[in-house]
């Protein structure tokens, strides 16, 4: 049997120049020793020929995400090398169409499970202006081409809860793609309990996607800002298995207890409710001493006893991004 999803254009541009494919995913599925045929198509929207070439690579992702990319055949589960496009290379004219044949032939010994590669379909180098300068542009668009050979498992783990910010409260959410099977929409949610047994928070993180093998942290947000107290945070994630994965956390919000962090300056203040302590100096003004009087102090007991109150990017840390983001806050 075959499955081929249609997931929309994929056009790339600079300036104006474009070529664009109808297809950026084919999923397949396969029996060891299948042939299994494919094909999409190329669209010139240049107003002049371009000169396309077509070949093979692996990829993967990172944990949160971002693509990677390989030489064919570098991955354990590299389909590259069962993958066949023609033609390789041709000339397009302006507006025109033409349709790119591809052929699958999974090897008689093709572990179980999915193994998978992309198409890339690159044009020529360009000299174009940009900002009063020449740079060169190649367009390049690749084709996810993933093929599951049945049986496929499908099986997961959860590795870890991480609360971060708490202004409003986000955690992170480590998953595992334990099977090999590919993973296409794992969601993960967030539950706030309070001593009471109360939900006080709940939220959802967008799907995401999850190779075989790969582990994936995934964020989800809230809008809940806890106020001083103990909490319970419970995270489900639902990968199409047969159970949910769950984890849980104790979470304390301890009061804040701040002090002037210089002799005759004063307490540091939160001057508009956002729940940040921009007001560093405590003079009732927000300027460019705070930046300066929270830079001399990022190690300061006091300021790391109260870091939700400095956390002003909302990551569980204290650094220099931080102070970044109130240079910001200052800059009209």
């Amino acid at each position: 049997m075959q499955r081929m999803f249609l997931l929309g254009l994929c056009l790339v541009s600079f300036l104006g120049l474009a070529f664009e494919v109808n297809l950026l995913e084919v999923d397949l599925a396969a029996r060891p020793g299948a042939v299994l045929p494919f094909s999409f198509l190329v669209r010139n929207e240049l107003a002049q020929p371009e000169q396309i070439v077509l070949y093979l690579g692996d990829w993967d992702r990172d944990p949160f995400g971002e693509n990677r990319f390989y030489e064919p055949g570098t991955l354990a589960r590299s389909a590259a090398g069962w993958i066949r496009v023609a033609p390789t290379s041709l000339v397009l004219g302006p507006g025109e169409v033409r349709e790119i044949q591809g052929l699958v032939q999974v090897p008689p010994d093709a572990p179980r499970g999915t193994s998978w590669a992309i198409v890339f379909v690159q044009g020529e180098p360009r000299l174009v202006p940009y900002q009063g300068v020449l740079v060169t542009v190649t367009r390049r668009i690749g084709i996810k081409i993933y093929v599951t050979v049945e049986p496929a498992e499908v099986r997961a783990e959860l590795r870890g809860l991480e609360i971060r910010g708490l202004n409003p409260l986000w955690a992170w959410v480590k998953f595992a793609n334990a099977g090999s099977a590919n993973l296409r929409e794992v969601k993960a949610s967030l539950r706030v309990v309070d001593v009471q047994g109360r939900t006080v928070a709940e939220a959802r993180a967008p799907a995401v996607p999850c190779l075989p093998g790969a582990e994936r942290w995934i964020r989800v947000d809230t809008d809940f800002r806890p106020a001083p107290g103990v909490y319970q945070v419970l995270a489900t994630v639902d990968y199409g298995g047969e159970s949910l994965l769950a984890a849980v956390v104790r979470l304390v919000v301890r009061p804040l207890n701040l002090l002037p962090l210089a002799e005759g300056l004063g307490t540091p203040q939160d001057l508009d409710g956002d729940g940040f302590f921009d007001d560093v100096n405590g003079d009732g003004v927000f300027d460019l001493s705070d930046i300066d009087l929270l830079a001399q102090n990022l190690t300061n007991p006091v300021v790391r006893a109260n870091l939700r109150a400095f956390d002003f990017n909302n990551d569980g840390v204290l650094d220099e991004q931080d102070l970044e983001v109130l240079r910001q806050r200052l800059s009209p």
